[in-house]
């Protein structure tokens, strides 16, 4: 199947009205999967002259929003969260290494807490993983990679914690 926007927007808002929580997330980490492998969708959303993080979709009312990423070169993410929202990552083109971490030291609003590397996975292209809301995860590239990313509230309000690790 040939996806769109249009098509994946809808298909993603109505899994989060019928199941909002972490089972319906991976029910649309599932679906961008197949995404991820549709080689028209990346052509038409993700050029190589394209920003490195473009919107593509946000819907009006549930407030998730689909992005679209490239890069063209190497990056390190420092560890983070997604505050009070959560994010899927699909893997387009390249390969993502995701580090997941571990709590070693509560972070404050005015202090960033300390985290120690759990575990890491490869998304290589047609691969998705979900990160539920105080998941803290790190992505990682050694070269060029596409993806697309769908959070679930980027207008959040509230403050996002800052992590260093350990």
């Amino acid at each position: 199947m040939t996806y769109t926007v249009e098509t994946l927007s809808q298909q993603v808002r109505n899994t989060l009205l019928a199941d909002p929580g972490p089972s319906g997330r991976d029910t649309v980490r599932a679906l961008l999967e197949e995404v991820a492998r549709d080689s028209a969708f990346a052509q038409q959303y993700l050029g190589d002259d394209q920003p490195q993080r473009k919107l593509l979709y946000q819907d009006p009312d549930l407030g998730f929003a689909i992005l679209g990423h490239v890069f063209h070169e190497a990056r390190r993410t420092q560890p983070h969260d997604h505050g009070s929202s959560w994010a899927i990552y699909a893997q387009i083109a390249g390969v993502t290494t995701m580090d997941g971490w571990e709590v070693v030291e509560p972070a404050t609003a005015e202090t960033p807490g300390k985290v120690r590397l759990r575990d890491s996975a490869t998304l290589t292209p047609g691969t998705a993983r979900v990160y539920n809301e105080g998941e803290i995860h790190s992505p990682r590239r050694e070269g060029s990679a596409k993806l697309i990313r769908i959070e679930g509230n980027p207008n959040q309000s509230g403050p996002r914690l800052a992590w260093e690790p350990v």
